[in-house]
């Protein structure tokens, strides 16, 4: 995450100040920290109960796009002094241990939880050594044992996580025991760091008590996840520094891709012409000019990113087949199909050269050439590049990463195509779950996907219903964010009215 040390600083604290204006008590502690602070204190100051633990929980929670890149100064330092102690600690301990966090959740988001679940956090994961410390943090009376609920069917639910960590099995893990640094040391406080994924290895609900109990690891095989996620990111992001990677995250998490040029074309105002991260920065511009349907910009970008490119590395290299890839779908979705073949197969046969068969990226390679292919009507080919692409994605990714969600909706697409209407459906429900568990809510490709959904519904007069809800849920994300004229926005407009006068048809009859 880009900091950029005293200028992070000063715009976080003025967030902070701007926030609590007003509120004299959280001032004169913003105050302090600009008097104070040090990096060496991060943990410190994120275990008082102040301003700084409140502001910067809220922005990991909703990835808020403004919020994250204000408190990015603080983020990496936290994030850094967790790491730095969890090495230093991994020397001298390494025995299994468990600790336990109180939570409240959703009744639905409770319900869906399964035994084999993965569960990513968004946020650092606060947990005590302590039960009693767990269970008061949710309210649960300490003689009796009772949650505040009373009952399953209750909007909120109460739930007592216990979690087993063996940091010999599941070496990516950092977690920090913080009690020697934390503000409330009675509390035994250990925090996992940001991205720290789980397994739900049981859950049950105690009717008696009206608690949820659900037990989790950190085991091997998360690890393994998790070392097959950060080679993707390695893969995918080959040399990116962080300030790049964090434009990379606005784009791919929130879908706020305004914000996201905004952000890249204010990085290539502060950097040399002939600075190393220029081909990167056109790179995702390119991508994010695509995304909001402004294909000509997004050529010029890619255009750039290949000459830069072309002067710096290998012809066959990673950064260059990456480049021809999104290109590819560029006229893709332009509909120069026979142009999206031919630079789609060149950047296959670049990855196939440079990279092994089973390296994440082919992933990806294989499902661009799917869609391709599928708008070509060659669905015979669609489905041997998409079988190859779901079962690398599935050893190689947990199973709700975002790339294996978009191979699952371009299955359904082809599926769909072929007929297969129950088939696709199912795929193109897994997909928008997927999406809905891991971007947000108001997403582009989120309203892509119940766009999808909307055209295969509409088929049927006696789904017609259903149909329009999805169309219009679709229609509402893309109308706030997309462009006036996007092709996609039009084409929803149009299945809404479509369905619309089609339902008034049936109507009147």
């Amino acid at each position: 995450m880009p900091r950029d040390s005293s200028q992070a600083k000063r715009e976080m604290l003025a967030e902070c100040r701007a926030y609590y204006r007003g509120n004299d008590h959280e001032l004169a502690r913003i105050n302090e920290f600009a008097r104070t602070y040090r990096s060496a204190d991060a943990i410190n100051w994120y275990t008082r109960d102040c301003f700084l633990y409140r502001l910067v929980n809220k922005a990991l929670r909703t990835e808020d796009i403004r919020a994250l890149y204000r408190f990015r100064f603080f983020i990496v330092d936290m994030c850094a002094r967790l790491e730095e102690e969890a090495a230093i600690a991994s020397t001298y301990h390494n025995a299994p241990f468990r600790v336990y966090r109180g939570s409240q959740l959703g009744r639905d988001e409770v319900e869906q939880m399964r035994i084999g679940t993965l569960v990513a956090t968004n946020g650092y994961l606060s947990t005590s050594r302590h039960l009693n410390v767990a269970q008061i943090f949710i309210g649960i009376d300490s003689d009796t044992g009772m949650s505040p609920s009373r009952s399953r069917k209750d909007r909120r639910q109460y739930v007592l996580f216990e979690i087993d960590v063996d940091l010999a099995q599941s070496t990516d893990v950092v977690v920090v025991d913080v009690s020697g640094q934390s503000a409330i040391p009675d509390e035994n406080e250990i925090i996992f760091n940001l991205g720290t994924t789980f397994i739900i290895t049981h859950i049950m609900y105690d009717d008696e008590h009206y608690l949820w109990h659900a037990q989790m690891v950190s085991s091997s095989e998360v690890a393994e996840l998790n070392r097959h996620y950060n080679e993707y990111v390695r893969g995918h992001l080959a040399d990116v520094n962080a300030t790049l990677l964090f434009g990379q995250f606005l784009a791919e998490i929130s879908g706020d891709y305004a914000e996201t040029i905004v952000y890249f074309h204010r990085l290539l105002r502060r950097l040399s012409a002939d600075d190393e991260d220029r081909p990167n920065i056109y790179y995702f511009l390119g991508r994010a000019y695509r995304f909001i349907g402004k294909y000509q910009q997004a050529i010029t970008y890619f255009r750039c990113a290949q000459l830069l490119q072309r002067r710096k590395v290998p012809q066959w290299s990673f950064d260059c087949g990456r480049t021809l890839g999104v290109l590819g779908t560029v006229y893709s979705e332009m509909g120069d199909l026979t142009q999206a073949i031919r630079l789609e197969e060149k950047a296959l046969a670049i990855h196939s050269y440079c990279l092994p068969q089973d390296h994440v990226e082919m992933v990806d390679n294989w499902n661009r050439l799917a869609y391709a292919y599928w708008q070509e009507k060659n669905y015979e080919r669609a489905l041997i590049m998409l079988s190859n692409s779901l079962s690398l994605s599935k050893k190689k990714m947990p199973v709700n990463y975002p790339n294996h969600a978009q191979v699952v909706c371009t299955m359904g697409l082809v599926q769909h195509a072929l007929g297969n209407r129950e088939e696709a459906l199912n795929y193109l429900k897994q997909s928008l779950q997927m999406r809905e568990s891991l971007l947000a809510d108001d997403h582009p490709v989120v309203a892509r996907t119940c766009y999808e959904l909307g055209i295969i519904y509409a088929e049927r007069d006696d789904e017609h219903t259903l149909a329009l809800q999805y169309a219009r849920r679709a229609l509402h994300i893309q109308e706030v964010k997309l462009p006036p004229n996007h092709r996609e926005l039009m084409l929803t407009m149009n299945l809404v009215q479509r369905i619309s006068q089609q339902n008034n048809c049936i109507a009147s009859l």
